[in-house]
């Protein structure tokens, strides 16, 4: 079952990385429509804008994987014909997803919030987005 899972989550994961690699300089160089590869070398700003995509993709991808974690737990809470020991399984994992959620927003707020002290030279018009000033 565990060998399932994980290859569950890896084809997920991998076909994630793919979708994620069209956005994750999105923002980036001049006029926020090309790249900085194309424009020209990345600076500061810009790994700073191309980490706050990253981690914004994680957060989203972060979750339907709780949704599905807890849809699990209790699938298997109902299926466990009343045995304790499946029961007590199910809710820890319903308990480990809810836990993991909570670490995922904890630290977007925490990274973010690093992000911003970083971006001193950029313009931070919402409290999760930054704008490189060119």
């Amino acid at each position: 079952m565990k060998k399932f899972l994980f290859s569950i989550f890896y084809f997920l994961l991998s076909g994630a990385t793919v979708f994620a690699q069209g956005f994750i300089w999105e923002g980036t160089g001049e006029g926020g429509d090309k790249t900085c590869n194309v424009v020209g070398p990345c600076d500061f700003c810009d790994a700073l804008i191309a980490t706050q995509n990253i981690i914004q993709f994680l957060f989203q991808i972060a979750i339907p994987i709780t949704v599905a974690m807890i849809a699990y737990g209790a699938i298997r809470m109902m299926i466990s014909a009343a045995s304790e020991e499946q029961v007590r399984n199910a809710r820890h994992i319903m308990t480990s997803a809810v836990v993991g959620l909570v670490i995922a927003l904890s630290a977007w707020v925490i990274v973010n919030t690093v992000l911003h002290v970083l971006a001193k030279d950029a313009t931070v018009e919402v409290w999760n987005e930054i704008t490189c000033n060119r």
